[in-house]
């Protein structure tokens, strides 16, 4: 059918997109007990049979070694971790595949078809589970030497602060992700709730959960002025499901932002909400086997 496929591999499911009569389509598939490695093959083979596409992009969670291609670490899909998953599509299905970070794909998502069109250095933050970042610089996505860059949610910013899900004390994502969130609320109240439960209190003013945002979103700003001040990008894209069912984070962060970045890169920052919201990886996986070259 569709000549490039687009596949992003969350923990529940496949998101995939397609261009049917120079128009795309999304379709989210779920897979049967995601958490087995064969299961997961199983379902994503029928994806590609059913569209039978020339090139295919893949964004998955996790580190994607380039020199041997090895899904090196996915704390959320660990029955993966050590898999060559460009390898095996290559040999079954003999397709082209580009297999890339999903942070890295939302990313390029975002400067293909979202608000990142145009940007000379665009970042993508994606907070949610946890704190993903993507960098593409003059239309091509950075990754670093091995393919492990744009790890921002793991630089530290309070010396022996919360327990990280990566087992280090004290990382961005630590403070700004839904575990990050329902663990500032905790302190701030003494009682605790879902990061849904906390987004819901916070659109009706109570005053605890107003303040947990004010208190996640310092720590926002304090990683997109180091973003600011190491890369000087022109635009920061906010992405995930705390901002689109929160919003006034946005407000909070630019205010904030404004009060820690130097003048000079300041001045040519933009700071928004990625237009794509949860597709952004799917588009990205799209873009990638359409116009992508490494």
């Amino acid at each position: 059918m569709s000549r490039f496929l687009g596949v992003d591999i969350g923990g529940t499911f496949l998101k995939v997109a397609f261009k049917e009569n120079g128009e795309i389509k999304t379709e989210k598939v779920a897979v049967k007990d995601i958490q087995k490695k064969d299961y997961f093959l199983k379902s994503l083979s029928q994806v590609i049979k059913k569209y039978n596409p020339h090139r295919i992009g893949i964004a998955i969670a996790g580190l994607v070694d380039k020199k041997t291609g090895l899904l090196t670490n996915s704390p959320n899909l660990k029955f993966l971790e050590g898999l060559n998953l460009k390898e095996f599509i290559e040999r079954e299905f003999n397709v082209e595949v580009f297999v890339e970070n999903d942070a890295n794909v939302a990313a390029y998502g975002e400067y293909v078809y979202g608000n990142g069109k145009d940007s000379k250095v665009l970042v993508c933050l994606t907070l949610g589970t946890g704190l993903g970042g993507g960098l593409v610089i003059d239309g091509k996505i950075f990754s670093g030497v091995s393919g492990s860059a744009m790890e921002i949610g793991h630089i530290t910013i309070e010396k022996d602060g919360f327990l990280c899900h990566c087992g280090r004390k004290g990382c961005l994502e630590s403070y700004v992700s839904s575990y990050g969130l329902e663990r500032l609320y905790c302190l701030i109240s003494e009682d605790r709730k879902t990061s849904f439960d906390i987004i819901n209190l916070a659109k009706q003013n109570d005053e605890k959960a107003v303040q947990t945002f004010e208190v996640f979103t310092d720590y926002l700003a304090i990683g997109i002025m180091s973003i600011a001040h190491i890369f000087n990008p022109d635009t920061v894209l906010l992405a995930g499901g705390i901002i689109e069912n929160y919003p006034m984070v946005l407000t909070l962060t630019k205010s904030k932002v404004e009060k820690l970045v130097f003048p000079l890169p300041l001045r040519d920052l933009h700071i928004d909400t990625a237009k794509l919201g949860s597709w952004s990886g799917a588009y990205g996986a799209l873009a990638l086997a359409e116009v992508y070259s490494s």
